[in-house]
């Protein structure tokens, strides 16, 4: 592995998040936004549910889906040892699994310019992420609920606000916001993210473009775990 892009390059990252944020309206920016209002391409992924569901359910039939510590064992030592994770795209690099496992996911990766990152997200029974905060501040977060329990649904915080994920439904996250899930259901919850592009001032936008170009080197460490099959790997 090439390193952990959550505690690489500190101090800068540190510079071009607080230009990022101050870009984004600073302390008073919306914790939790609808699609249409900071992601309007989303509804070209909504209009495909059926398809990305399906797809996601065959996936998870087929094979174990890897936990956190196989991308980036730093951050999920920080973050959640038990998460799993399927990264389809990431920092622009398609995972070629994705191309007959999560067909319809990696097309709108592929197709949708602002995107960043897409993967299929797992949290088994009684499973939490605790108080954190995404280190990077240039990308926003899209949820997808693709499986939700319908008893004890798990819920997230954005510093004050909460949100419960719904089937079907998409939510746009400010994961630079300290944020956490509750999860007290017996069943998996799977949702779908995107990660894109803050939406930007030109000179910040640019910044954040460049600061995405040289986080490519991690894509390949994320997108090769993701075709671990923990299953038939025993």
């Amino acid at each position: 592995m090439k390193g952990s892009p959550s505690v690489n390059h500190a101090r800068w990252r540190a510079v071009t998040n607080w230009i990022f944020l101050r870009a984004a309206g600073g302390p008073d920016r919306p914790r939790i936004l609808l699609p249409d209002q900071a992601f309007p391409a989303a509804r070209k992924l909504e209009a495909r549910y059926p398809e990305i569901r399906a797809e996601v359910e065959e996936l998870l039939a087929r094979r174990e889906i890897p936990t956190y510590p196989r991308f980036d064992p730093v951050r999920a030592a920080q973050v959640s040892e038990d998460w799993r994770l399927y990264y389809a795209y990431m920092y622009g690099q398609p995972n070629s699994l994705a191309r007959k496992e999560c067909p319809a996911l990696l097309d709108f990766a592929e197709s949708t310019p602002a995107v960043v990152n897409a993967f299929v997200s797992i949290l088994d029974p009684g499973v939490t992420l605790p108080a954190h905060k995404d280190p990077y501040a240039g990308v926003l977060r899209y949820h997808l609920g693709v499986q939700i329990p319908s008893e004890n649904p798990p819920r997230i915080r954005l510093d004050r606000d909460w949100y419960t994920w719904r089937e079907g439904e998409g939510v746009v996250l400010d994961v630079s916001f300290e944020h956490e899930v509750i999860n007290e259901s017996d069943e998996l919850r799977v949702i779908v993210i995107i990660d894109f592009r803050r939406p930007m001032g030109p000179v910040a936008d640019l910044l954040n473009r460049y600061c995405l170009w040289l986080k490519q080197k991690y894509a390949a460490q994320f997108v090769d775990a993701a075709k671990y099959d923990v299953m038939h790997s025993a």
